[in-house]
Formats: C-alpha cells, structure tokens, sequence
C-alpha cells in the first residue's frame, strides 16, 4: 500500500471529528508521522494532512472538524508544485485572456456555472451535465448500478469544486485575480425585432434569455422557497434531494412558485464571477503572457482530464479495497444487514462490478473523447417506455 493510503487508515483509525489533540507533538505521534522543525516544512505537512482531514487550532491544540470520505483529488505532486493544480490556474488565466480580449466590456470576466467551469477546464465532458440530474435514465443507458452514479457526483462533484476554488484562491492570493461566487438568475428581456418573414416594416416582440446576478431581493426570496419546497418534500437538506434525484424537479417547484408570485425568473443557479486583477490589465503584456499557445492549451487540457480521470479510477479502487476488508464474513459472526446504510455501502463497493461500473461512468462523463450522449440517452429511454406500455398493454388488454 502507497504511503498516502497508509496514511489515511491511520488517520481513520485514530483520529475523529471532535476529537482535542493538545499538540502537534501529539498529533504526529497519532498520525505517526515525524515532526518537522522547521515552519516551512510543518506547512508544507499540514498541506499535506488537509487533503485527509481539517482540524482548527486554539493555542496548541487541535480540533478535528471534518475527515473526508476518501483524499482530496490535490495530492499529486512534484516537487513542493502541485501539478493538478497548476493545470487548472493556466486554463483560467488563458480563459480570461481570451475573455478580456472581447469588445464587450461584461465579457471581460470568467461567468460559468460550476458544470460550465469544469467542462471549459477539459476536466469534465459533455455529458457530465445532463447524466448528473438524470441519474436513472443514465444508468438504464450504460448499463450501470444508479446507486453508484449518486455516489460517484457526491464525491466527485465536490472534489472538482474543491479543486476549481482553491485554485481561485492561490491566484487571488498572488493578485492574479479577484473572484466571487454569485447566485445567477435567467430572466426573460423582452427584445424588439423585425419580422422580415411577413413585413419588412412590422416589427415582433421576442423574449431572450438574460443571465445576471441576483438581486438582494431575489436571493432572499428563492431561499424562502427552497427551504419551503424541501420541507414539502420531505427533505432537510439540498445533499438528500440531490442523491435521491429529486433535485431537478425540486429547482422546478421552486421556480413555478417564483414565477406565480410575479418574478422574471426562469430559472437559477451558483456562478464563479472572475476577473483579472487590477494590476495585471494596467499593462497589455502583464495579459498577454498568460495566453496559452494553441498546442500548449490543447496539452495542458488534455493533461488535466487524464489526470482526473486516473484520480476518479485510483480512488475508486481504494474504496473497493476497503469495502472487501471492512465487510464482516456472513458465516461464524453476525450477518450482514442490507437494510443497514453501511453495510449496504459496503456490499455495493465490495462487488467487482463496482470498478466496471466506475470506468463506464469514467468513460461517459470524464472522457474528452467521448462523444455527447445524451439524444442517445433519451432516445434509448423512451424506447424502453414504448415497449414497457406495449407489455402492460398486452397484460391488460391481450394482443389485438
């Protein structure tokens, strides 16, 4: 076993959320783990832990807040330069020389929504969107445990956000960039528009879709919503909407309620608003050696999705591990439960088709190589409905 994954066992082993440690000699002692003097590398250690764990100090102790279900994806390194990384600052940085080099005065800034981040970073694909809030009809496709698509947008999704936003915050912190993260709603403009169609001299009205930071208002108001949708659904937070594949159609009630109480909103979603810094636009050539070459861009995207995919899959393989080791034998002591949340966790990871699945999941929503899916999704999908009616029919009614 590497040592990073000795690592996280002794961490699982002997540490847990809550739990004091009066000090750092304390602290390495239980990670065993061997003090460092200096506070260069006593940083680059702690580094090093938060990709497990993450702890908050009061005078010498420390208290453990959180240990992550599985490493973060930020633990492949050269050197003291993490490599992940510094892949996704390059991209950003060529983004918004490519952004700020618009006539457009409000396209000089980065505004994507997380999905929209990680597909223009290459470390998603096109598929990766639509498979997350449609789980079922996704798993019916490829052939695939939904179970295991749920588990795989948790852990994931949050470790590509995880990623995105310290990037953002080591490039703010060089004053590269300033970024923020906003709520973003569509709203209907209506835009005048000649109908060259029927009379060159008459004109239409149409509606185009306008994106733009919410108001105070509006962000207040579609809290209110959430929380009361949710409490009409049954839920008590956003992550158990969102792993029961409620929340495409919880974001729908949400926005029917929003527009019968009279607001131009289509719909909603979190946006990264980022611009250059100050600084760096004074003077054209502080932008423009950021600009990547096409080739060097095309590598370094490549690269980044290589990089996540071989992550996802080395991750995955570790928890299959686990779960094999973990799971009590079913003869000579108790019985495994399947009733049990984690027991049926562990079963699910524990099965080899936990990896097979995993890689197809790899291959259809990672994968720059991988063509968009989704007309086949749906096409395959309502197939499968047409037929299901056709039986139920024939059940009901006996052939014609």
């Amino acid at each position: 076993m590497q040592e990073q994954d000795k690592l996280y066992n002794v961490i699982k082993n002997n540490l847990y959320v809550g739990m004091v440690i009066k000090n750092y000699k304390l602290l390495c002692y239980l990670l065993e783990q061997e003090e460092k003097s200096s506070g260069k590398g006593r940083n680059y250690q702690y580094k090093k832990w938060q990709q497990y764990f993450n702890w908050e100090k009061k005078g010498y102790k420390f208290i453990i807040t959180e240990i992550y279900d599985e490493p973060r994806l930020l633990i492949i390194e050269k050197g003291n330069n993490n490599i992940y990384n510094t892949y996704i600052e390059k991209l950003i940085l060529d983004l918004l020389v490519q952004k700020y080099q618009s006539n457009d005065e409000f396209n000089k800034r980065i505004y994507l929504s997380r999905d929209q981040m990680l597909y223009s970073l290459n470390m998603v694909n096109g598929n990766y969107h639509y498979v997350k809030y449609n789980i079922v009809d996704s798993a019916n496709y490829i052939k695939v445990n939904s179970d295991n698509i749920k588990e795989f947008y948790d852990i994931n999704n949050r470790n590509f956000n995880d990623a995105v936003e310290r990037a953002l915050n080591r490039l703010s912190n060089r004053f590269l960039v300033n970024w923020q993260f906003v709520q973003t709603v569509a709203v209907k403009e209506e835009e005048e528009k000649e109908n060259k169609f029927y009379n060159w001299k008459e004109k239409e009205y149409t509606s185009k879709e306008i994106h733009r930071d919410a108001t105070k208002e509006e962000r207040e108001i579609i809290t209110y919503y959430e929380k009361l949708v949710a409490k009409e659904m049954g839920f008590k937070t956003k992550q158990e909407i969102f792993l029961c594949g409620k929340y495409l159609k919880f974001t729908n009630i949400v926005c029917e309620k929003l527009q019968n109480n009279g607001l131009n909103i289509l719909y909603y979603y979190k946006s990264y608003d980022i611009v250059f810094h100050e600084d760096v636009v004074i003077e054209l050539g502080n932008i423009n050696q950021y600009l990547l070459e096409h080739e060097e861009r095309k590598d370094t995207r490549n690269t980044l999705n290589d990089v996540t995919i071989n992550q996802i899959e080395k991750n995955a393989k570790n928890r299959h591990e686990e779960a094999k080791e973990e799971l009590p034998p079913v003869l000579g002591q108790r019985r495994i439960n399947k009733y049990d949340y984690k027991q049926a966790e562990l079963i699910r990871r524990s099965e080899d088709s936990y990896l097979t699945d995993t890689n197809k999941i790899v291959d259809t929503v990672i994968n720059y190589k991988t063509k968009n899916l989704v007309d086949n999704i749906i096409a395959y999908n309502k197939k499968e409905k047409e037929k299901l009616d056709k039986n139920i029919d024939n059940l009901l009614y006996g052939d014609d």
